[in-house]
């Protein structure tokens, strides 16, 4: 009861509101005393709490005295409270966007996110937003559960390679039309930063700092994923000669990968970058 009385709150209801209309959804129908007591709600504030209510839908008034709410069915009062935040989020938007326009722009190459849902939304963003190729290295096992889906989507209409640290084969199916590759083992350093390769991602020398993902979208954007002692830290950089040392970083260790190819049997098997370029060029041929 405690999560649904949550949810309404955030949906806009008060405290007060949600807890008198799932105490009367509970009841069937009562009247203010009787949701005060199987609600909670102080009896002084109950008569207010159920007028609101009865005013925004959720609730029916009975004709009798004293007089008996009964709720109305909670599909058809949660869209009704869905409509109402669409409606509220509609205007803040166009508000927003309207307030951004006079905005002075500032070219700043460098940005950090710190929350997961503006992290996993700009890695959407990137990717929708690329021309020609994304490049993904996952040196979590984590990461690449979490982005399985995304890459297996978007690699549909766009080239996606995805070089993972830990059990690729494991992955050929989970993630598309994505070129799959297995990443070489790393001798002490990443990028020239010192540090150990384990199952949770790259854990920096110091042991601050645990790189999990590098992606490069179009060369021209690198977008570097950390966890750190407070959650994740997303680092994007655009245009500038740090984002050059992203993308031959990546492009390295991409050189040195071995792709995972599924086999006829539904497997997969390793191969070395060049080797499955000669392979690829040689099917081009057998066609032509």
């Amino acid at each position: 009861m405690d999560d649904v009385i949550k949810h309404l709150m955030r949906l806009g209801l008060t405290e007060y509101e949600a807890r008198a209309y799932v105490a009367t959804v509970s009841l069937g129908e009562g009247t203010v005393n009787e949701i005060s007591r199987e609600s909670g709600v102080p009896r002084s504030r109950a008569y207010d709490v159920m007028e609101r209510l009865a005013e925004k839908g959720f609730v029916e008034m009975g004709n009798t005295n004293p007089i008996c709410y009964r709720a109305n069915d909670p599909l058809t009062a949660s869209d009704r409270l869905m409509e109402e935040v669409r409606r509220a989020n509609n205007e803040i938007i166009k508000g927003l966007r309207e307030i951004g326009k006079k905005a002075e722009k500032r070219n700043n190459p460098v940005w950090t996110l710190t929350s997961d849902w503006a992290i996993e939304r700009k890695v959407e963003e990137l990717l929708d937003a690329a021309r020609e190729e994304v490049a993904f290295i996952f040196l979590s096992h984590g990461a690449i559960l979490r982005y399985a889906g995304l890459i297996a989507d978007r690699s549909k209409e766009k080239k996606v390679t995805a070089v993972l640290a830990h059990r690729p084969e494991n992955h050929v199916s989970r993630l598309g039309h994505a070129r799959v590759m297995r990443l070489r083992p790393i001798a002490g350093s990443f990028s020239d930063v010192e540090g150990t390769l384990r199952e949770r991602g790259f854990v920096t020398g110091d042991g601050r700092y645990c790189i999990e993902m590098v992606m490069v979208a179009d060369q021209d954007t690198t977008l570097l994923l950390t966890s750190e002692e407070n959650g994740h830290r997303a680092i994007i950089i655009q245009g500038t000669v740090l984002n050059l040392f992203g993308h031959d970083a990546v492009k390295r260790l991409i050189d040195g990968a071995e792709e995972v190819v599924a086999n006829a049997a539904g497997g997969s098997c390793l191969q070395t970058a060049a080797h499955a370029s000669h392979g690829r060029e040689a099917q081009l041929r057998t066609r032509r």
